[in-house]
């Protein structure tokens, strides 16, 4: 029995551009908040973002979903969107993380169900898939990584993001200025993203202090051996062959200097069952917002002739 919280009123305006409602649940002791639609017989996808996103990111891919037969399951991480926002840098961790998607799926009882995950959805969804392979039953990837052998020059840049690792700098930019939770998303847009989803995106971080997740995600990106987040990432990158038996399906927008196509190559290599990607172009980091009907109609494809709409 799923005990379901209480889950923050949502503004009028906001409604009209995400209509779904959103429930509650506690995990690990903290709230959880999520979206949940669909048969309860479907079969589960766990669509999961990253920083500095939310739920929000695949209100396109929601209804194309359910039309389809499947279960869309849309959780914010803890930090992000309407769950819970800590102020302790340490419950940030890629740990905790999988650990609360781990103790959700747990709750919801969650069978044979699909991780589609994108920038940190990616890691932290197949660490969540490794700690449950028995109730696995696919991958979908767009735009992220699970190793530590490959980097971008975006991640070896001073600007923007040698200078966001540095202790004082780092705090300036993203927790004072809010760097990535109010600009990282229109900054990285391909399309003109308009006002109101702006502020559907960041107006969860309005609140003072309360973004910590958007400073502690990127500095959990290992650069070096020995770099907070190392240990998690590769012990996740040894563990992939464990996940032979699923298929994988991976989505990419190669105009991403973030995540850019040689991600895309190393994943293949270290899930070689995985099919060739799927290249979405006039789209950059946040394809999903980008370019989200044709991608779900991608991934609804997959599904349909893998693995099904029923686990």
């Amino acid at each position: 029995m799923v005990t379901i919280e209480e889950t923050p009123a949502r503004a009028e305006w906001l409604k009209k551009l995400f209509p779904w409602e959103e429930q509650s649940v506690r995990v690990n002791g903290r709230r959880m908040s999520y979206v949940d639609e669909g048969p309860r017989d479907g079969r589960p996808v766990l669509l999961l973002h990253g920083n500095p996103t939310s739920a929000f990111l695949y209100r396109d891919f929601i209804e194309p979903l359910v039309r389809g037969g499947y279960r869309a399951i849309a959780p914010n991480w803890i930090g992000a969107g309407s769950s819970e926002k800590p102020r302790l840098d340490a419950a940030y961790s890629i740990a905790h993380h999988i650990a609360d998607l781990v103790a959700l799926i747990d709750l919801l009882q969650l069978r044979g169900f699909v991780i589609v995950g994108q920038d940190w959805g990616g890691p932290q969804g197949i660490g969540a898939a490794l700690q449950r392979k028995a109730q696995a039953g696919a991958l979908v990837l767009m735009n992220t990584w699970a190793f530590t052998d490959c980097l971008a020059e975006f991640h070896a840049s001073p600007l923007p993001w040698t200078t966001w690792h540095a202790p004082l700098m780092g705090q300036v930019f993203l927790k004072r200025f809010n760097m990535l939770s109010h600009c990282g998303v229109f900054l990285a847009s391909a399309r003109q993203i308009t006002p109101d989803e702006i502020r559907a995106y960041t107006h969860c971080w309005d609140e003072p202090q309360s973004n910590g997740v958007n400073l502690t995600w990127p500095r959990t990106i290992p650069l070096t051996e020995g770099d907070r987040g190392w240990a998690d990432m590769k012990h996740i990158q040894n563990r992939l062959p464990e996940l032979h038996h699923l298929p994988v399906q991976l989505i990419w927008a190669p105009e991403d200097p973030v995540f850019t196509l040689a991600y895309a190559r190393r994943l293949k290599e270290l899930l070689p069952q995985a099919e060739e990607p799927v290249l979405i172009d006039k789209a950059s980091h946040f394809l999903q917002d980008d370019r989200g009907p044709d991608i779900v109609r991608h991934i609804v494809s997959f599904l349909d002739r893998t693995v099904g709409a029923r686990p």
